[in-house]
């Protein structure tokens, strides 16, 4: 409640003081045409100190109309619609979420709309209050409407702002910088004689210059408060050279004088707001940036996975994070001097994709290959890369995550899968199958004899040996399915080409080609890696391509395996990242575990290639 009481009184006393020498100087001298300043300070109170300020406002504006010896009603409709004026102007403020500081250019085009709109209030109520109380007007009430809007508005204008604004921090940047500060205050000096002193009137565009120059060097330098304050002072000082009649506007009309003091001051305040809000603009957008170029370096230092940024033209590293430091052994300093090929195992130059060297598209999927550490060893690694801007340079972001125990793992895994298989399948063919062919014999000459002998039951035995036998059919495309290449002998252009004649079936045909012959000492697991990329790429084109025909082709050469499945059918989905299925990744993690690649990608015309390629090196038998 004291607050309050002590804000009141601050209020009261500021208002009444300066509106009452706003009214005592008229009239001493008749001619006189100030700013009304106790409208900047009202509009401040409201917007600093809420809607309970009206009720200051409105008394002190009409203890002022009554210490002027007006009437009643005349001093009560000047109180209203001075406090109506500045309420509604805070108003407007608060409901399009104006902010005190003048941070923004909104704020100050907010600002500059807000004001001049609330103070139309206190003329239309205050000439309806002089209007009851029965006081003529001099002039026209347009006029008068004019002449009192003018005067109110270019007061809240000029003074609001520095009030609002007003806080310790902003004026630290003068008392900081407090030689300039006085420099400036001397050159505001010098521009105010000008205008009271010199009576030159092709000396006013010169004045006018200096003084809107000032007020934006100040705006820069000081901030709005003290660009502001000038701004006051500047106008303050032509308002005194044109109701004085002397000085540089001395001899303009009351009219022009009225108008060209408006239209100044609204300069002035407009250069010191929009520069000064501009300015905070920069300096909110540069801490951000700061701040959020901060964040993402902890992300990118704290990050538990290899991270590092090179250039795509010479492959310089820009920026490595600790954990690639950890990973492959080299300091900060080492990477730095050296370019992506030293992470190039012996003999394998390529590390990253080539359209990832050259600059190229990002790629979404993870790229399976190997980098060498300091130290020599050999890491199998999953490459993410995607293209950034550094600092306006074109870079690329690569994450490089270790995948040497994984992959290791689901090896053995794939491996035990595939000789489980094999068992299961050995177990069927010599066991269940024997057995399911000797109860399909025995039951075929119990029928046989049953038929010869015209028992009733003949009939029974030949469907049970019919169903003895087609079990047999049933056990052996199980085997087959367990164990193609033993089924095939161990070849895989036989496995393929039974693959496509059983794929054919379904009644889009598939066709196989060989082109060269893979060597006798190719493993057995790399052959059965590259028939099962086969079969589930078939797959995938039957049932998701709706394709017309399917190509499978096999090459061999001296120096790798070829495999290539290409269909006709719609092509990949958009999403192929999203939409990736297990069948898909555990192609990828095949193609991997045989030393591998695997690119799955739209072929011109529509449709899709599967392509899995890996050298001999990796495929052939260890003695």
């Amino acid at each position: 409640m004291r607050e309050l009481a002590a804000r009141w009184a601050i209020s009261f006393v500021a208002i009444y003081v300066t509106g009452l020498l706003c009214f005592v100087l008229p009239g001493s001298i008749p001619h006189i045409s100030l700013p009304f300043f106790a409208a900047g300070i009202a509009v401040a109170a409201a917007n600093r100190w809420g809607r309970s300020q009206g009720i200051p406002i409105f008394a002190s504006a009409a203890a002022v109309n009554l210490t002027m010896h007006e009437p009643l009603l005349a001093a009560i409709g000047g109180g209203a619609g001075f406090g109506c004026g500045a309420l509604l102007s805070a108003w407007v403020l608060e409901r399009y979420g104006f902010e005190a500081s003048f941070g923004r250019a909104r704020d100050v085009v907010l600002f500059l709309i807000a004001v001049p709109l609330g103070m139309m209030v206190v003329p239309t109520i205050g000439i309806v209050g002089f209007s009851l109380a029965g006081i003529p007007a001099r002039s026209s009430e347009v006029v008068r409407w004019f002449r009192w809007w003018s005067d109110s508005a270019a007061g809240a204008l000029l003074v609001s702002p520095p009030l609002i604004a007003l806080s310790r921090q902003r004026l630290r940047r003068f008392a900081d910088h407090w030689l300039v500060g006085v420099c400036w205050i001397l050159a505001m000096l010098t521009c105010c004689d000008g205008i009271i002193f010199r009576s030159d009137p092709a000396a006013r565009p010169i004045v006018v210059m200096v003084g809107f120059l000032l007020i934006v060097a100040g705006a820069v330098r000081f901030g709005v408060v003290v660009a502001s304050a000038g701004a006051i002072v500047i106008s303050s000082t032509m308002a005194f050279s044109l109701a004085f009649g002397f000085g540089m506007f001395g001899q303009i009309d009351e009219f022009s004088g009225r108008v060209t003091l408006l239209a100044f001051s609204a300069t002035l305040v407009m250069a010191s707001l929009i520069v000064s809000a501009l300015l905070a603009e920069r300096d909110a957008a540069a801490v951000d940036r700061r701040r959020a170029e901060r964040h993402y370096a902890q992300i990118f230092n704290g990050s538990p996975q290899a991270i590092w940024v090179h250039d795509p033209i010479d492959q310089n590293f820009l920026l490595v994070n600790p954990a690639a430091q950890r990973q492959y052994g080299w300091t900060l300093s080492e990477f730095l001097a050296r370019d992506v090929s030293v992470l190039a195992p012996p003999g394998e130059p390529l590390i990253l994709p080539a359209q990832s060297l050259a600059g190229g598209a990002d790629h979404t999927l993870p790229i399976e290959t190997r980098h060498v550490t300091r130290e020599g060893r050999i890491l199998e690694v999953e490459v993410w890369m995607r293209s950034i801007d550094l600092g306006g340079r074109p870079a690329q972001l690569v994450f490089a995550v270790d995948v040497s125990e994984r992959r290791a793992l689901g090896k053995a895994l794939i491996d035990g899968l595939a000789s489980e298989q094999r068992r299961i399948a050995g177990e069927i063919h010599d066991g269940l199958g024997q057995e399911l062919t000797g109860l399909a014999l025995s039951l075929r000459a119990l029928a046989t004899r049953a038929a010869r002998l015209q028992q009733p039951d003949a009939a029974d035995l030949d469907d049970l040996a019919k169903l003895a036998a087609h079990c047999i059919q049933g056990s052996k495309k199980i085997v087959q399915g367990l164990s193609p290449l033993d089924d095939a002998g161990g070849n895989l252009h036989s496995a393929l080409q039974s693959l496509a004649r059983r794929a054919s079936m379904s009644g889009t045909p598939v066709r196989f080609r060989a082109l060269g012959e893979a060597p006798s000492s190719v493993r057995t697991d790399t052959l059965d890696h590259f028939y099962r990329i086969a079969q589930e790429a078939v797959q995938n084109a039957l049932k998701h391509a709706a394709a017309a025909a399917i190509d499978i082709e096999l090459r061999a050469s001296k120096s790798d395996l070829r495999l290539s499945i290409v269909d006709d059918g719609r092509g990949l989905p958009a999403d192929l990242t999203a939409r990736q299925g297990l069948g898909m990744k555990t192609m990828q993690f095949r193609a991997v575990a045989i030393g591998g690649s695997l690119v799955i990608e739209t072929v011109l015309g529509g449709g899709t290639a599967v392509r899995c390629s890996a050298p001999l090196t990796a495929a052939l038998e260890r003695v």
